[in-house]
């Protein structure tokens, strides 16, 4: 699937695979906890129309990712919530 075709859901993956991969060779833990904000600021400025609902459906994407991730790893991310919920204005 190219870029143009994506939905904002896609395309979240997407720069998230990429991120993290970036994270794990870098060894920095902290940078997991911006990836988040970041793809997400990143899923805003490629669909600056995205609705209430489509952004509320992004953040629990996100924040079921994030809480995922700190199960996995036994890290404490809220840090990574709540600046997710600072960009997405809730």
């Amino acid at each position: 699937m190219n870029e143009e075709q994506m939905t904002p859901g896609a395309y979240l993956q997407r720069r998230i695979t990429e991120r993290s991969r970036k994270v794990a060779k870098s060894n920095n833990a902290a940078g997991y906890v911006a990836m988040w904000p970041e793809a997400v600021k990143e899923v805003l400025a490629k669909f600056p129309n995205l609705s209430p609902t489509d952004k509320a459906a992004l953040r629990g994407n996100v924040d079921g990712q994030i809480h995922s991730m700190g199960a996995r790893t036994k890290q404490d991310f809220t840090a990574a919530l709540q600046a997710v919920a600072r960009v997405l204005g809730s």
